[in-house]
């Protein structure tokens, strides 16, 4: 009877001494696992959405690397592929294209250039943006051209006279130009379309040279300079790529020179216009 009191009493306080026991174990091992899952977390390598938020961490992370790159290329070539020129800076252009004169006068002495007295031009200009709707520009313009043809007689046919010539304008001009804000008109990926509109003054200094011969004993050199000042008014339109454009531009211009010792007989005589219509290309490099 004593030893079956004595088994049931031992009995009852092993019971309670697992009782007493089996929290601490179980809070021990609930310790241990946070401790591995931080020290996972925490010394795991960095990643790229790491670097650019410094309170991700790897094994936190909803996206792979791989995702985020992918993510990443798309932003950057989305972006470069509308990286245009703003025009905030000068630009350049190179101008090649033809004068073709107003006035019969001019268009008889430079005959020897071309029949409908249209002569070449080479030029270049910078131009300065105010604001997004109005920028200037300077321009200097070479005209040049030579050549011969042999002259009429009274009757249409052509005599044993030829001119001989030689014709060369200088032209400073300054442009006031009207235009749209970049991008506003036409635009896409690759660029946009550009027009403007401009009125301007402008300086020319002419010089001509013409020797009327036979081919063989006769000869008669003319020379002939003048200068003067004059207006023009212009209308173009551009496609601006990244950082160059390519357009083309209408001009109109007078501008009256005196040739004062001119010679009646070629239709050079005092006053006179020297202005007229221009049709060029440009290329242009924006900085």
């Amino acid at each position: 009877m004593v030893s079956r009191l004595l088994r049931t009493a031992g009995g009852n306080s092993g019971k309670s001494a697992w009782l007493e026991e089996s929290p601490m174990k179980l809070f021990t091992n609930c310790l241990l696992a946070a401790a591995c899952i931080t020290l996972s977390a925490f010394t795991a390598s960095r990643c790229t959405a790491q670097d650019a938020d410094g309170l991700l961490h790897a094994g936190m992370l909803g996206f792979t690397a791989n995702e985020e790159a992918a993510l990443a290329s798309t932003d950057l070539a989305t972006e470069e592929d509308t990286d245009w020129s703003d025009r905030s800076g000068p630009i350049i252009r190179y101008r090649i294209g033809g004068l073709k004169f107003k006035n019969d006068v001019m268009t008889t002495m430079v005959k020897y250039v071309s029949a409908p007295g249209i002569v070449p031009l080479l030029g270049v200009s910078i131009e300065g943006g105010i604001c997004d709707y109005f920028s200037t520009r300077g321009t200097f313009d070479l005209i040049y051209g030579f050549g011969s043809f042999q002259q009429d007689g009274p009757e249409g046919e052509p005599v044993e006279i030829w001119i001989d010539g030689e014709f060369t304008q200088l032209t400073l001009k300054y442009t006031a130009l009207f235009h749209l804000p970049p991008r506003t008109l036409w635009s896409n990926r690759s660029g946009y379309f550009h027009p403007y509109i401009g009125l301007g003054v402008e300086f020319a200094w002419l010089s001509q040279t013409v020797d009327v011969n036979d081919r063989a004993d006769i000869s008669v050199a003319l020379s002939m300079h003048a200068n003067g000042f004059g207006v023009h008014a212009v209308a173009g339109a551009e496609y601006v790529f990244d950082d160059w454009s390519i357009g083309v531009e209408l001009a109109w211009s007078a501008v009256e020179v005196n040739f004062r010792d001119g010679d009646a007989s070629l239709g050079v005589d005092g006053r006179t216009d020297i202005g007229g219509a221009t049709l060029l290309f440009s290329i242009g490099y924006d900085f």
